[in-house]
């Protein structure tokens, strides 16, 4: 068993004007206690600050005491239970947070006189040092870190007025906003902290960090008391752990955060928290606090909703969930490959309302179900579903009910994006582009092979925030979902454009010796945010890439959808000469080459 370096931080007495927290405490003891259970006292090195104890300058130097013996092939956990905040940026890091302003978690000490926030940059120092030796480190906040409140904050104080002094940064204020400036792909981090890890990152050598936040951008951090103890909780701390002890082990962090979205759905319904990895998404099928990849079988979460008094589950319209659906229902701790077999499950239920992003389950009445437990819900006929016809059905999705405006989103579509011969195209009224493969001559605008290359921005002319995607739909019947450089991306009216892959071209082109195929790009634009990753799917013959996330299940989103033909012709020689380059090279491995198909 690995050694696992745990720093636990816990802040529930703050000195006036703070106010003070309930829960942060008890949060600090489920997570010792869950920690207890699956480390051997060999294996566990933990250590705990709270209250007076968790000055700035105590987190800073517990991190690198003890988190810092780390070494490669070992585990290491920060866990913050407190306030969170803002910080202005004073002039430094103008060009990599638009806000003017640094996220930081408030310390016991940091708003008394000549006291300083934690700020984001420094925490990423914190935890690039440690990664720096090839530990693998998870990060959990249960706090608001980021983002601007617009309700009553809980774990939350108003930002500081006086910025940090950049002799106080931890690090080289100007080397590290270069750092982040030059980052490529930059924008599929959401996190400030997982930004500025992934730019300190030593490739080859960092280890892996992955972080857990208690909500998104424009959420509180709430708490939630126990109804069992009647203790109180941060709600995330409660329900994270809470769904940790109810699964059996082996649980990656994609779907550890599934399950306790799911579960914080239906009692603390304003908070959706959020996962992220500094080092690519792969790194979301780990094991929780384990170096392997874990098992993923495609299935829904069953809850019961006390406002309605109805079961429902995390998928609806978006992934053509249909009145009339029959699914089987599982208890949480299942064994993976039990899911496949009907007759092992607890009961079966029929969907009697679908919402864009949720359903409501009807389910039979003997046995009856547990309304406090939740349930995998796995479609009765998912083994024998055709995988084109699932395919075409998610081609398909319209929401001909939509009452968002046409012209709300404007999707362009460039083909050869900086050759003289480039063209642009608005969808709609556009339904099919030509992408014909180009003269190898031309160097300067060609690739190597003649591929055509093409880019897509989308653009929010609406009135209101809408959240958007792009799906590209292969001719070998796949589904991919990295055309963005964050798979789901909010669009606020009247700002820039997004682009397809940073704004970089990316190559369309035909398989194998074949001389011509059509994909389609599906664009999804909704009211509210949902998983994409859902929607995934492996090329024909492969095993279908498992639904890895959970929708949003609040009611009354709305979506509108778009789609582009893409038609990819070459010349018979061209196919010819592609067959021979093919059998001799290796296995596209990167991001970028994966998404060549795209």
């Amino acid at each position: 068993m690995p050694s696992l370096y745990a720093l636990l931080v816990a802040i529930n007495t703050y000195p006036p004007p703070i106010d003070s927290l309930d829960g942060c405490l008890n949060d600090a003891d489920s997570v010792e206690a869950m920690l207890r259970a699956r480390f051997d006292a060999e294996s566990l090195h933990l250590l705990r600050i709270q209250d007076s104890a968790a000055t700035r300058q105590a987190v800073i130097d517990s991190f690198r005491s003890h988190l810092g013996q780390a070494q490669q092939c070992d585990l290491a956990l920060f866990f913050f239970a407190g306030h969170g905040s803002q910080v202005p940026i004073g002039g430094q890091f103008s060009t990599v947070e638009p806000s003017g302003l640094n996220s930081s978690i408030v310390c016991y000490d940091s708003r008394l006189p000549n006291g300083l926030d934690l700020v984001d940059k420094d925490m990423a120092t914190l935890i690039s040092e440690v990664t720096a030796k090839g530990a693998y480190l998870t990060t959990i906040f249960d706090s608001c870190h980021s983002g601007s409140m617009d309700r009553a904050p809980i774990r939350r104080v108003n930002a500081r007025q006086d910025p940090q002094p950049a002799s106080n940064y931890l690090a080289d204020p100007a080397a590290l906003e270069a750092a982040i400036r030059n980052l490529p792909d930059s924008a599929q981090y959401t996190n400030p902290i997982t930004l500025a890890v992934a730019a300190c990152a030593k490739p080859g050598q960092s280890g892996p960090h992955i972080l857990l936040a208690a909500c998104d951008t424009d959420q509180t951090a709430q708490e939630y008391i126990d109804p069992t103890t009647e203790k109180n909780h941060g709600a995330f701390t409660y329900f994270l752990t809470d769904t940790l002890s109810r699964t059996n082990g082996g649980v990656g962090y994609r779907e550890l955060m599934q399950l306790t979205r799911a579960a914080m759905s239906v009692d603390v319904p304003l908070q959706t928290p959020k996962v992220e990895s500094s080092g690519g998404d792969h790194m979301l099928d780990d094991l929780f606090l384990g170096f392997d990849a874990a098992a993923w079988t495609d299935y829904a979460i069953a809850v019961f909703d006390n406002a309605t008094n109805q079961w429902q589950f995390d998928r609806g319209a978006k992934l053509n969930v249909a009145a009339g659906d029959r699914y089987a229902l599982f208890p949480l701790g299942v064994a993976d490959a039990d899911l496949a077999d009907p007759a092992k499950a607890f009961t079966l239920a029929t969907v009697t309302q679908v919402q864009p992003a949720a359903a409501v389950l009807q389910p039979d009445p003997i046995p009856a179900l547990d309304e406090g437990s939740q349930y995998k819900a796995v479609a009765l006929d998912a083994s024998a579903l055709d995988h084109v016809a699932i395919w075409k059905k998610r081609l398909a999705l319209t929401n001909p009910n939509t009452q968002i405006p046409a012209a709300a989103i404007e999707f362009t579509f460039t083909v050869n994006p900086g050759a003289p011969q480039a063209q642009s195209f608005s969808c709609p009224p556009t339904e099919l582009v030509e992408l014909p493969y180009r003269n190898v001559q031309e160097s300067l605008y060609s690739t190597p092979d003649g591929r055509p290359t093409y880019a897509a921005s989308i653009k929010n002319n609406g009135s209101t925030r809408l959240y958007v995607t792009l799906l590209y739909f292969s001719a070998d019947y796949g589904v991919t979902t990295d055309l963005l450089s964050d798979q789901t991306q909010s669009l606020d009216p009247g700002n820039q454009p997004i682009y397809t892959h940073a704004g970089s071209p990316l190559h369309a082109s035909v398989p194998g010796a074949a001389t011509e195929t059509t994909d389609y790009i599906l664009l999804i634009a909704s009211t509210d945010s949902f998983d994409v990753t859902l929607f995934a799917m492996d090329p024909i013959g492969a095993p279908m890439q498992a639904a890895c996330g959970a929708a949003d299940p609040t009611p009354q989103h709305d979506f509108f959808t778009r789609r582009i033909a893409l038609h990819i012709t070459r010349t018979l020689q061209a196919a010819q000469e592609n067959t021979v380059r093919r059998e001799a090279a290796p296995t596209p491995q990167s991001a970028s080459e994966a998404i060549a198909r795209p």
